[in-house]
């Protein structure tokens, strides 16, 4: 059976993911943190009910991109009364305030909390210039 509300959430769905934010006014899926000093990053992604195993992290210069899927649950036989947790697949990328050692780059995945550290490069850290005199 053709379901016209159904249909309707899932373009309003997409049309907040494509926009950045859900139509209820939260931030786009996944949710995310970025921190930094002056030696790294660490940026944190809530993914409950993903499978890290089906998470892709990418970094290219001073750019993070992690891209994975939630999978709709399969429930049937009944009627949507609201729906808030977002499904299908996602991408989210994140400039960085630096460029990063991507053979370095950490992620770990406990309790549905997705944790990626990424140390500077050392190229693009301050140094200190000795004036000599003479």
């Amino acid at each position: 059976d053709w379901d016209p509300f159904a249909e309707f959430c899932a373009l309003s769905r997409e049309m907040s993911r494509a926009f950045n934010t859900c139509a209820t006014g939260t931030t786009a899926f996944p949710a995310l943190n970025v921190w930094g000093n002056q030696d790294e990053v660490e940026v944190k992604l809530e993914l409950p009910g993903v499978d890290p195993e089906k998470v892709s992290i990418s970094v290219e210069q001073d750019r993070l991109t992690i891209e994975g899927e939630r999978p709709a649950e399969n429930v049937e036989d009944v009627v949507r009364e609201r729906t808030e947790r977002p499904t299908g697949r996602f991408t989210r990328s994140v400039t960085l305030p630096f460029e990063v050692e991507q053979d370095q780059v950490k992620a770990d995945y406990r309790q549905g909390v997705l944790s990626v550290t990424l140390p500077r490069a050392e190229t693009t850290k301050p140094r200190r210039i000795e004036i000599t005199a003479g």
